[in-house]
């Protein structure tokens, strides 16, 4: 659907950014499903003529991973080209500290 064309790969361009933590037309998943599915002014089409309402929610998942909205015990289990860093789930676990206490 060429979302990467406005968005910019999450990261903002002519569309709002999906990376950050300020969401014009509201954060909560309902919310984002209805900027999908029915637009907005000045630049977002409606795109529930396009997709079905399963794709829909599923964008609205992927959106939410996106930005800094994710809950902090989330750990993705996928590696992700855009992503700075490996995943938590990906990095090697930290070793036991040795303690003189038993």
């Amino acid at each position: 659907m060429n979302c990467s064309g406005c968005h910019a790969n999450g990261g903002g361009g002519m569309g709002p950014a999906l990376m950050d933590d300020e969401w014009i037309y509201g954060s909560r998943p309902d919310q984002i499903f209805a900027s999908i599915a029915e637009g907005r002014p000045n630049g977002m089409p409606t795109w529930k003529y396009r997709l079905t309402t399963t794709q829909i929610w599923q964008l609205v998942s992927y959106v939410r991973s996106l930005s800094g909205l994710t809950p902090k015990g989330a750990r993705p289990n996928r590696d992700d080209h855009m992503m700075t860093k490996p995943a938590p789930s990906q990095t090697p676990n930290a070793k036991p500290r040795q303690t003189s206490k038993p």
